[in-house]
This record gives structure tokens, sequence and C-alpha cells, in this order.
């Protein structure tokens, strides 16, 4: 297993594998990823968007198969020295909470988002997504 960023030449191949996890945004030019591997195929995949000076932490996903065996856990703590160079924001599932916390992110009113972002917390708000505001200092 691998855990690395990905490069262009995985673009497909992370859109896909966004595809059948169920998530509804490609890679876009404004984000970082990163992906595991085992044997070649991706099993889990994260993105970093960099926008108007924040990160935002969008699109963690782990196969079903990999999941509950610690590679969630190895994927943020891959990623953690890049949120630690500016504040980041993260909107995931509430059950998830807990899990985010372990690198700092705490609950927050979406409120205090930027509005670009509460926006974007509204819009998942209003299609039922169970969403929670999360941020994160940095801590360079």
């Amino acid at each position: 297993m691998k855990i690395f960023e990905a490069d262009e030449t995985y673009l497909m191949a992370l859109n896909t594998f966004y595809l059948v996890q169920g998530y509804h945004s490609d890679w876009g030019k404004k984000e970082r990823a990163f992906i595991a591997t085992d044997n070649n195929q991706i099993v889990g995949a994260v993105k970093i968007e960099l926008n108007y000076g924040v990160s935002v932490l969008r699109g963690m996903y782990i196969s079903k198969k990999y999941q509950s065996n610690g590679l969630g856990t190895a994927f943020i703590k891959h990623i953690e020295p890049i949120l630690n160079q500016t504040v980041s924001y993260c909107m995931p599932f509430s059950h998830l909470r807990d899990f985010y916390s372990q690198i700092g992110f705490k609950v927050v009113n979406p409120e205090s988002y930027p509005a670009f972002l509460a926006k974007r917390y509204y819009g998942y708000e209003s299609k039922g997504y169970k969403v929670i505001a999360m941020y994160r200092e940095n801590t360079t």
C-alpha cells in the first residue's frame, strides 16, 4: 500500500474512483490530489483545494474493502503537513467529526466560514447531506 500525491497521469483513474464511490466532484485545477494504491489500483483519495488563501480538505474516500484498518488515519497524517501551512476547512459527514478531530479540526458555526465556503456548505445541507462545518488553525 502506498500513499502519495497524484500527478495528472492519474486524472482519469481518480475521477473514475470518485464516481464509483458516489462522490460528485472531479479533480479540479485548484486542487492537489493524494491517493492510496494497492497493486496499482486506487483504494483511497483525498483532495486539498487552495482557494482565497485557505485550504479545503475535500473528497476523502476509502474503498469499503479498505475501511476500518487505519488507512484513513494514515491518509490524514500524510496530508497534515500541507494543511499546517494555512487555515483549513472541511465539511465532512457529521458522523466523521471525531475522525477529523485527530488532526485538530474543530466544529464551528458555518456562519464563520468564508463566503464561498458558507455557500457550498448550505448547498450541501439543502440537498439533504448531513455535514458539519469544521475549521483548523495553521501550525506554521
